[in-house]
């Protein structure tokens, strides 16, 4: 923010000079001359004052807006607390020319419109603003850029919000002939662009578009969770799986067989890799879009939600010269996040490391990783014994799925290779048993095999609206513990809000359930052990259950007793919970 405008309307009154923001904030009492002399030598080229203000942490960005309503006698509004704003009046202003200037349209009366700003001093933006929306009279309303993002979000996320923006297009569309416009329309591509920018805000790892009975429904992953975010017009469906193919190198005219692809975008103003399929239903064609993490935004090991112990764990093996560990769980648990943090713990260690994938989740610069094609002949099992006369000191297998790759993976990590692998089963005894059956050799298997890792992804209570959660005997008796046994912890869940999208959680944190081979359990496999003398050993050996350690974090009341149950299998023991501190 810089200058401010004098008058309500956003224009200066003749012969008054605009007060610069400096000087509004030293009049209101909020910074001295000195700290904005600091901000002034520290800011980035262009960087406004109060951007550099809030950055350094000298200001609260809601002082700033309360300083600069104040002084200008403009309206200051809390976005946070406003109600849903009126989906026509929304649509007068298209989303990407209102993040493009940072504003939102609130209310439109006797022919004004109410313009909430983090910046109204921005003349440019209200003459856009005119120009765009028709409406000559535009007044400021002071808010914050958060708020203003936030507000965004919800506003044009709203189906009403985009159908009005899809009819406005179409009408200016017929009145310039260009009513038939495909994929490359504007209308299509805002469109688009406005479900990827509102996918990346929710950091959803999945967006879908699925067509029904005259229209079709977008749903985004959001926490493993699928929620739907709006509902697409049934005439703008096929021009926005249009597009999607076109980013995808796809071919836009075949619509009768699947296809898969990959995109790079740029989504609000951060590149964005995209792994793409289309499946063609009987009311048209479905598409599954997964947002691919960068690399640089993978990971540490420590970063995971693991336990400190779990990661000392952890740590200590990958730091081995050979062995093999086992990453195990469902689809969605975070195995090849895990992996990668495996990885990354490992590099620079002067160390080659090799991957086989499918697919390749995230492109890493510095390691040599294989997509698997069993077209060409590159499975898990063939491209595994290649590799290893590639002279790998560090080995990833994406998964073991039969005899071939098992016995491969096993016979790597026994012959000075460290083999980090991944399978699919509930625990991890099972997946000491599972590399058995499918046809490890049970010596190797006995002398290489370091550590086991199961693991899930749980939901975190948000910490904004956190209230005390008091849970009922049917979810206690299913969780196998007594309200007693509650006494000294503090189990909470989040009653909703904004910051959480109405939800009650943000963000999600891995549990694990970890076996340390130990002589025990190797001896137990050399005398033909099953899975339930596996798992008695390694419940002598310490062991820590999935649902204790979800137990123990509900206790403590970072997650749900309700999703310490949904996501955990019923334990082979019961658990216990923490003692009363």
């Amino acid at each position: 923010m810089q200058d401010a405008p004098a008058t309500q309307e956003g224009s200066s009154a003749p012969g008054r000079r605009r007060r610069r923001l400096g000087e509004l904030l030293l009049a209101a009492g909020v910074v001295t001359e000195a700290t904005i002399r600091d901000a002034l030598d520290v800011a980035a080229p262009g960087e406004r004052l109060g951007a550099a203000l809030v950055r350094l942490g000298l200001v609260e960005e809601s002082e700033v807006a309360d300083a600069l309503a104040t002084q200008l006698r403009l309206e200051r509004v809390d976005l946070d607390t406003t109600a849903d704003l009126d989906p026509e009046v929304v649509s007068l202003l298209p989303m990407p020319e209102a993040e493009r200037h940072d504003v939102l349209p609130l209310r439109l009366s006797g022919g004004v419109l109410h313009l909430a700003m983090s910046d109204p001093s921005d003349v440019a933006a209200l003459d856009d603003v005119r120009l765009t929306t028709g409406v000559r009279r535009v007044r400021p309303v002071v808010a914050t850029t958060d708020a203003l993002r936030r507000a965004r979000r919800r506003a044009y996320r709203l189906t009403a919000t985009q159908d009005r923006l899809w009819e406005r297009s179409r009408t200016a569309g017929a009145v310039s002939g260009q009513e038939g416009a495909g994929a490359d329309a504007a209308p299509v591509v805002a469109r688009l662009d406005a479900l990827l920018a509102e996918a990346v805000q929710l950091q959803a790892s999945d967006l879908h578009l699925e067509p029904y009975e005259g229209g079709a429904r977008v749903r985004l992953r959001v926490d493993g969770v699928l929620r739907e975010a709006e509902r697409l017009p049934s005439d703008l469906h096929p021009r926005v799986v249009s597009r999607i193919k076109l980013l995808a190198d796809l071919d836009i005219a075949e619509r009768r067989r699947p296809q898969d692809g990959r995109a790079q975008l740029v989504v609000e103003g951060r590149p964005l890799e995209v792994r793409v399929s289309v499946m063609p239903t009987l009311r048209g064609e479905t598409v599954a879009l997964r947002l691919l993490p960068r690399a640089e935004e993978l990971l540490g090991l420590d970063e995971l939600g693991l336990q400190p112990a779990d990661v000392a764990t952890v740590t200590d093996v990958l730091a081995r010269p050979q062995g093999l560990v086992l990453l195990t769980g469902p689809t969605g648990s975070g195995k090849t996040t895990t992996a990668y943090a495996a990885l990354a713990t490992t590099d620079g260690l002067g160390r080659n490391i090799r991957t086989l994938e499918d697919p390749v989740e995230v492109r890493w610069l510095g390691i040599n990783q294989t997509q698997i094609d069993p077209r060409v002949g590159v499975t898990f099992a063939t491209g595994l014994r290649h590799l290893l006369r590639q002279d790998p000191d560090v080995l990833l297998v994406g998964e073991v799925r039969d005899r071939e790759t098992a016995q491969l993976t096993v016979e790597a990590a026994s012959t000075g290779h460290l083999v980090v692998a991944t399978l699919h089963t509930n625990d991890a005894p099972s997946a000491v048993a599972r590399m058995v059956d499918l046809g490890a050799d049970r010596f190797l298997l006995s002398s290489a095999l370091e550590l086991v890792i199961a693991q899930r992804l749980v939901r975190r209570t948000c910490t904004a609206c956190v209230a005390p959660d008091m849970p009922g005997p049917r979810l206690l008796d299913a969780l196998g513990v007594d309200l007693q046994a509650l006494e000294g912890g503090r189990p909470r869940r989040g009653v909703g809000c904004n910051s959480c999208d109405r939800t009650g959680v943000v963000g999600r944190t891995a549990i694990a359930e970890l076996v340390r081979v130990d002589q025990q359990l190797r001896d137990a496999l050399l005398a033909g052990a099953g899975e339930r003398a596996v798992l008695a050993a390694a419940r002598t050996s310490g062991m820590r259950t999935l649902r204790q350690d979800a137990l123990e974090r509900a206790y403590a009341g970072s997650i749900t007793l309700a999703e310490a149950l949904r996501v955990t299998p019923d334990p082979p023991w019961p658990p216990q919970l923490p003692p009363p501190a």
